[in-house]
């Protein structure tokens, strides 16, 4: 049997630049998405641009609050968030498994005051943690929607669209046993955007730089992405020679982007070849903890229809090249030179052309250290 290719926890240390750099990597108009190191969880917070000088932030899942609140105190303290205000536009509870809602009810009861909206899939499941939470989010008194497909909210210049769960799966909630997993609220972040497009005299509209996407997958297993396929179908540009003369039916594919956060952890059940190659990212992101956890994430099921989707190899028989060449990122592991990977950012310019990988070399219990960031790459 021929040897496993080398994951991102086995990363030459010489692929990871200096300590001390990340807050100068970071331009006013660029999207920073983090995935914390909580081991087998979730914990996602993404600093969107900056807009009439202040920026504000989503966050998706809270499995450790203590983590993400001191994160939150980092990026205050280097003046990228308010103190003041609401700069949490956005927190969502992708699904009501604990390993992304543990911390909900604690983050909470020391935030609701900072918060302007608040998402959930609507799924009943009685745990305590779903229970803490709801009870959390009661006292809070906040805007709170259950969304499914197809609804869209623009943060100042980005775009937030709900890929799942679709109607049809919320409509089968209590009658047909779905699974938590698949009510998750998967989303789709686009940069920069805009509400409407105003025409100038001429009739020109404003044209905007190529922008970057991301599709943040929480813990959708198939047959939920079936059902994200059907509602949002890649449409094939027409190749007619009337077509291209007259410049329309140039198609669309509505989930490509250019960061995948990979769904459930990189389950045997969350992903197949047909999404990634749909999606075909630049940077793939995978939380969970190290080799031996409980659940035994990432499945190599998975990780082979990643690979396969993102580097075609099966076809030709060519051996595959390293994960990290391939633009997937581990929150466990270590480089070559025994130094932990730990949690991830992800920088993203308005251009297209800018996706930079930092990592903060913590351990699941520790805090980020924001001056700790090593440039991936």
């Amino acid at each position: 049997m021929s040897k496993a290719p080398p994951r991102t926890d086995e990363v030459p240390a010489g692929q990871l630049g200096e300590e001390g750099k990340f807050l100068d990597g970071i331009g006013k108009d660029d999207l920073v998405h983090f995935v914390l190191n909580v081991g087998d969880g979730d914990t996602q917070i993404v600093l969107l641009p900056e807009e009439n000088g202040a920026r504000k932030a989503i966050v998706i899942d809270v499995c450790a609050a203590g983590k993400l609140e001191a994160l939150i105190g980092g990026l205050e303290g280097a003046g990228l968030l308010p103190t003041e205000g609401k700069p949490l536009a956005l927190v969502v509870a992708t699904h009501p498994h604990g390993d992304h809602i543990s911390g909900m009810a604690s983050f909470l009861e020391s935030n609701a005051p900072r918060i302007e909206q608040f998402l959930e899939p609507g799924y009943f499941i009685a745990t305590k943690s779903y229970f803490t939470m709801m009870d959390a989010l009661a006292k809070a008194t906040l805007n709170h929607t259950q969304p499914s497909s197809g609804m869209v909210r623009f943060i100042d210049q980005v775009k937030v669209t709900v890929l799942a769960p679709s109607v049809g799966l919320k409509n089968r909630y209590d009658s047909y046993g779905i699974d938590p997993n698949n009510s998750s609220i998967a989303l789709r972040l686009d940069f920069p955007a805009r509400r409407y497009y105003p025409r100038g005299e001429d009739g020109s509209v404003e044209k905007l730089p190529k922008g970057a996407s991301l599709v943040l997958g929480a813990d959708a297993q198939t047959l939920s992405w079936a059902q994200v396929l059907i509602d949002f179908p890649q449409l094939a540009a027409e190749k007619t020679a009337v077509a291209e003369a007259l410049d329309r039916a140039r198609g669309v594919n509505p989930l490509k982007a250019d960061v995948f956060k990979v769904p459930h952890h990189a389950s045997k059940h969350g992903l197949n070849l047909e999404l990634v190659e749909e999606i075909a990212p630049a940077v793939s992101l995978i939380s969970c903890a190290d080799r031996g956890a409980a659940y035994g994430f990432p499945h190599l099921v998975s990780l082979e229809a990643l690979r396969e989707g993102l580097e075609v190899t099966t076809k030709y028989n060519k051996p595959r090249s390293p994960d990290y060449e391939l633009g997937i990122h581990f929150t466990f592991g270590e480089d070559t030179a025994k130094k932990a990977l730990g949690s991830i950012a992800v920088v993203l310019g308005p251009t297209g052309r800018k996706h930079d990988v930092w990592r903060f070399g913590d351990s699941a219990s520790k805090d980020v250290d924001l001056g700790a960031g090593r440039r991936f790459g």
